[in-house]
């Protein structure tokens, strides 16, 4: 089964590269945008990652990028839909860039990992982008590892950036795509050597590890936070 995947900006903040690359290119100030997948099919309207729930788009953004941020609710109604349209939601992890909107789509079926929900209710000290309430009183379906959504559509367990994150790979018109469950930009993915480890991780080996793993897949990958994913629409 294919996919049309359409990306939706909603979000931007102005960070170190630092947060994206371990180790490397700190001190580079760089745009983060925060991307929503809307992938669909003639039965299904599913949104990968719900994005940031408010925030004010600095004037340099567009200036600079061409790109324009828009709150959820608007970037669904510029592709034809109303949060109630979608029936599926998939978080790649819980940090608040990603869940924001959450509490928007009342008809949808979240497929969150277990260990992320566990980490989000319960989180550690030092991770303060964890924010509970994004996932009060929604319909969870928790997953305990790997699973085939539907045909065409993976979720792949990829935990280090955060306790439980999770990859998603879509097949499309255009062939896979994958959706690494971390933050992270191109720069992360050298065309040679090994993927960088994100600059946010809960576990530095295990991040490294699924990294490495990510990279190895059959498909494109799209950054969480590369501008250029837009290019894909």
């Amino acid at each position: 089964m294919e996919f049309k995947l359409t990306p939706l900006l909603v979000g931007v903040r102005r960070v170190d590269q630092g947060i994206m690359t371990y180790q490397r290119s700190y001190g580079r100030r760089i745009w983060l945008p925060m991307w929503s997948f809307l992938a669909q099919n003639d039965q299904q309207n599913i949104l990968i990652d719900t994005g940031l729930d408010y925030f004010v788009a600095p004037p340099e953004f567009p200036q600079e990028t061409g790109l324009k941020a828009l709150l959820m609710e608007d970037a669904l109604s510029s592709v034809g839909l109303k949060a109630e349209d979608i029936d599926t939601v998939i978080n790649t992890h819980l940090h608040d860039d990603h869940c924001g909107n959450n509490l928007l789509f009342t008809n949808a079926t979240f497929y969150i990992q277990k260990k992320e929900l566990e980490s989000c209710r319960n989180p550690h000290p030092l991770d303060y982008r964890f924010e509970p309430d994004f996932i009060e009183g929604l319909n969870l379906a928790q997953l305990d590892g790997d699973m085939e959504l539907s045909p065409g559509m993976e979720l792949i367990f990829t935990p280090g950036h955060t306790p439980g994150s999770q990859t998603v790979r879509v097949n499309t018109p255009n062939g896979w795509y994958i959706i690494p469950g971390y933050c992270c930009n191109k720069e992360n993915f050298p065309e040679h050597g090994p993927a960088a480890c994100p600059g946010v991780h809960s576990d530095a080996y295990l991040a490294y590890d699924n990294a490495q793993k990510v990279k190895a897949m059959e498909g494109e990958i799209l950054p969480l936070h590369e501008l250029d994913v837009f290019k894909i629409s």
